[in-house]
């Protein structure tokens, strides 16, 4: 079966984006799989950006090493990765030379040189996307309906120009003798999806019912916020781009006070402001949902890299104790029904539901055939009778007090210090642990809410991660399957409260080996608190790129192998 792998690189400003976007939009609707991930600098101009883009015949999870075609913006690209095209693959772009090794061919193209002939250096993006579509064998009819529709707006001179661009690319190509050298099988019409991270949790907000949605621009969250307000509109979505992160999470919490399906977005180093917030939402039991789409840190660390460092943090985010849900999606279908998911259950248990994504989920994009949305929003009934005065906070045996939205008959109070049933300031110790007793109650209950990991058995080992590692680690289980090894994989989205039954399963795996992205391995740490096991075996990555599938299969391989 066709599968490619691919890289685009070049500094920030060349246009390395806009070529990724546009091969993964025309490559999709001409009916291949796309896998993309984008590794880039928090600069706007200069430095070094690159996406890794692989196509072929079947759903694809991760990415790879091994380049079949490098395409250089700039000669760093090439000085950088070259001794990552495989033998018989095509290098072209900015490169020093015309032949490298014996059988890496390597092929001179002056992107900006051919853009300026056209009148602008901008067009260069184009005249490369071109040469990548001749070198897979596809007609350029898909491209220019793409163009059309992209940039149609600015006028038929800009079509034309792009349109052109493509064209010379492609010419170039021929005149090299690659056009079809990596050829895909003729073109399937069965319509695709392809969705990033950050555009499933903003489409997962819509079909919750999310009419709310407050953030201040943080990297890698942002994406959600201009997805949601791009259709604010149409859905009737209020957005606000606050000031701060926590005004961000506070007007969140007041609108679902108020009765909205409220949500917030940041990173790590925003979510550390929005403690303070998280606490008043759980104190208040005002049900909110807050994405952490994770990068490294401390403080402002590597805004564009990706990492899974805050799991620990958030599960223990603000003082004291509370009850909150934590969910981590393994990929963009998952990361819509998350959302639908984690709204109905802070609303049904009056707490904060927070879920994790990352740099690698928030800007990967996938392919999908059927793109399946399976969970529906449900919204608790407000109670028909309630006796006067009302009580806000009613210690009932679950824990779950019956909640009404402010503006009827009933007067709602809310506040910050520890408070009565009725909702009013206390410093009545007995009422203090009445009431801390009735928010713990919800713990056992929302535990029985939690789903099992997904679990695929293997007799030489078990590979355990995480959130977005799932893509890679399947794809790293059919490696060492090529190899004669069955590995396992026990893949945890539910991460706080853990589901009861796990310490059973987990006490019998063979060889557990825990996949994260950092430094102490928290999953590991999380799951031997939880269940008195050890798991000595870890992989753990913290430069801030994601792992690769030969990478991870070798460090896999290593780690069985002491």
């Amino acid at each position: 079966m066709a599968d490619y792998s691919m890289m685009i690189g070049g500094a920030a400003g060349q246009g390395v984006q806009t070529v990724s976007e546009t091969l993964s939009t025309i490559l999709t609707r001409s009916g291949y799989y796309v896998f993309s991930i984008e590794s880039y600098e928090s600069r706007i101009r200069g430095g070094h950006t690159f996406t890794l883009l692989r196509v072929g015949e079947k759903q694809l999870l991760g990415a790879r090493r091994s380049l079949d075609v490098l395409v250089c913006l700039n000669e760093e690209t090439y000085e950088r990765h070259i001794h990552k095209v495989h033998p018989k693959g095509i290098v072209f772009g900015k490169v020093k030379d015309q032949l490298r090794g014996e059988d890496i061919r390597v092929f001179s193209m002056d992107f900006e040189g051919e853009a300026l002939q056209l009148g602008n250096k901008i067009f260069a993006n184009m005249v490369a996307t071109g040469a990548v579509l001749a070198i897979l064998g596809i007609p350029l009819q898909k491209a220019q309906e793409y163009l059309q529709e992209a940039f149609g707006k600015k006028g038929t001179e800009i079509v034309a120009k792009n349109e052109e661009a493509l064209k010379r690319g492609a010419e170039i190509v021929a005149n090299f003798g690659l056009e079809g050298k990596y050829p895909l099988p003729p073109y399937d019409p069965t319509p695709r999806y392809l969705v990033s991270g950050n555009e499933a949790l903003g489409l997962g907000a819509l079909l919750a019912g999310c009419t709310f949605y407050s953030a201040y621009p943080m990297t890698p969250s942002t994406g959600i916020l201009n997805f949601l307000a791009s259709r604010a509109q149409e859905y009737g979505l209020v957005i606000e781009q606050a000031e701060d992160e926590i005004a961000a999470i506070n007007m969140a919490i007041g609108a679902s006070y108020a009765g909205a399906r409220a949500m917030t977005g940041t990173s790590g180093g925003g979510f550390c402001l929005m403690c303070e917030g998280l606490g008043l939402a759980a104190m208040t039991e005002t049900p909110i949902v807050v994405v952490d789409a994770q990068r490294p840190g401390p403080s402002t660390g590597l805004p564009t890299r990706t990492a899974q460092g805050d799991l620990l943090f958030v599960i223990h985010a603000s003082h004291d104790e509370f009850p909150r849900f934590v969910f981590a999606p393994k990929d963009p279908e998952e990361a819509v029904n998350t959302v639908i998911r984690a709204f109905n259950l802070a609303e049904k248990y009056q707490v904060p539901a927070i879920i994790l994504s990352d740099q690698y989920l928030a800007d990967t994009k996938w392919s999908y055939d059927v793109f399946s949305v399976q969970e529906r929003p449900e919204r608790p009934l407000l109670p028909n009778k309630v006796p006067k005065p009302y009580k806000r906070y009613a210690l009932f045996p679950d824990g779950v007090s019956p909640r009404l939205f402010p503006g009827d008959e009933h007067l709602v109070v809310a506040d910050s210090d520890e408070h009565d049933e009725f909702g009013h300031l206390t410093e009545n110790l007995l009422i203090r642990k009445a009431m801390q007793e009735k928010r713990m109650k919800k713990l056992e209950l929302m535990r029985q809410e939690m789903r099992f990991p997904f679990f695929i058995p293997g007799k030489d080992a078990t590979l355990l991660g995480w959130g977005s590692t799932w893509g890679v680690l399947l794809e790293t289980r059919r490696e060492l399957q090529k190899k004669g090894k069955e590995i396992g994989i026990l893949h945890f989205s539910d991460l706080y409260p853990l589901p009861r039954g796990l310490q059973e399963l987990l006490a019998g795996l063979p060889t557990p080996v825990v996949v994260e992205h950092n430094f102490t391995g928290q999953l590991a740490m999380l799951l031997s608190r939880e269940t008195l096991l050890a798991f000595p075996k870890r992989i753990c990555r913290y430069d801030g790129l994601p792992f690769l599938v030969e990478e991870l299969t070798e460090k896999v391989e290593e780690v069985l192998s002491t």
